[in-house]
């Protein structure tokens, strides 16, 4: 059923009566929570846009502040240890130089006036006996002090004896006899003026005619007694411990036959800078530089080494860290003593 009226339409299904004022608030409360909702939105988009823009310039300007110090924390920590690594590495170096220096040195010099029968009467060795001068030295212990080569002032010294055997008897040689046959270990040869001090045996010291070949004659003289095939045959020289620059560099230097021509001196450690000897004579006395050689009995040397790059944070002695060894040699062949 269905009726009209007042522009009212009903039906069995609905009938809706509309006011237009009701409708015109309505619609504007509608708008209004639309807009609030839409704030509500702005400001939260704007919060989220905000989180994803990362820090400010100030925070950005801490922040890189903050990891510079610490950076530079972590390389001076760095460079420390390494300058540290660095220092402890040549103090080794240095250390086991000087060893090696000074080992060599002593040994030699502890094995002056080896070559003879040690027959010793105030100093009288049987090397110098026999000889009379051994490369030009006539004292087994020749100081030299306060000598200056190449800027460095340091002491010297230059000792005597039997040091290399280079070679042995080929056959027996009787008593009496000028001449000997050897078979050489090695290159070296008796054929320089500077090279014919013979001691066979370590006991008998011969001066023979310098040659190339393998059969010794004897400069003047016969064999003092019996020798037996393979006996060692040294030969007697003399040997000059002492200081010298060498590219750039001090360095302790070994002079083979110094003073002659057949002079070879070879570095034997480097970053030595300085070199002293004291002499312990007969009467127990120790002096710098003795009057007269044949009274020494010991060898009291002094070295030091320095590493081979210096330290800024040495302030002394050029920056470099340095090591001074003392030691004393007993001249064990220059006894006064009779076997």
């Amino acid at each position: 059923m269905i009726y009209s009226g007042n522009n009212c339409t009903k039906s069995s299904h609905s009938c809706e009566n509309r006011n237009p004022e009701k409708d015109r608030f309505s619609q504007q409360a509608r708008g209004r929570s639309c807009q609030a909702w839409s704030e509500k939105l702005f400001i939260a988009y704007l919060a989220i846009y905000k989180s994803k823009a990362g820090v400010t310039l100030i925070e950005l300007l801490i922040a890189l502040v903050i990891s510079a110090i610490l950076v530079a924390g972590i390389y001076r920590v760095y460079i420390s240890q390494q300058r540290t690594y660095a220092s402890q590495e040549q103090i080794a170096d240095m250390q086991q130089n000087v060893r090696v220096a000074i080992n060599r040195m002593i040994r030699e010099i502890r094995m002056a006036g080896f070559g003879g029968k040690n027959e010793n009467t105030g100093g009288n060795n049987d090397i110098i006996n026999i000889f009379g001068n051994v490369n030009g030295f006539t004292h087994i212990v020749n100081p030299a002090n306060d000598v200056t080569v190449d800027g460095i002032s340091h002491d010297q010294i230059t000792v005597v004896a039997a040091y290399e055997q280079i070679a042995t008897l080929e056959k027996d040689v009787s008593e009496g006899s000028n001449s000997f046959k050897v078979n050489f270990t090695g290159n070296t040869r008796f054929d320089k003026e500077w090279r014919k001090y013979v001691c066979i045996n370590g006991r008998n010291n011969y001066a023979v005619k310098p040659t190339e070949g393998d059969t010794l004659e004897l400069e003047n003289g016969t064999i003092r007694e019996d020798h037996s095939a393979g006996e060692p045959v040294f030969l007697v020289m003399a040997i000059r411990y002492g200081l010298r620059m060498d590219n750039g560099k001090p360095v302790l230097f070994r002079d083979s036959y110094p003073g002659t021509g057949g002079s070879q001196r070879v570095t034997v450690a480097e970053n030595i800078e300085a070199l002293q000897f004291r002499y312990v004579l007969v009467d127990s006395s120790e002096v710098d530089m003795p009057a007269d050689p044949k009274q020494i009995r010991g060898v009291r040397v002094t070295i030091t080494a320095r590493t081979q790059m210096s330290d800024p944070q040495v302030k002394e002695g050029g920056g470099f860290r340095k090591r001074t060894l003392n030691t004393y040699v007993d001249l064990r062949n220059l006894r006064d003593e009779t076997p």
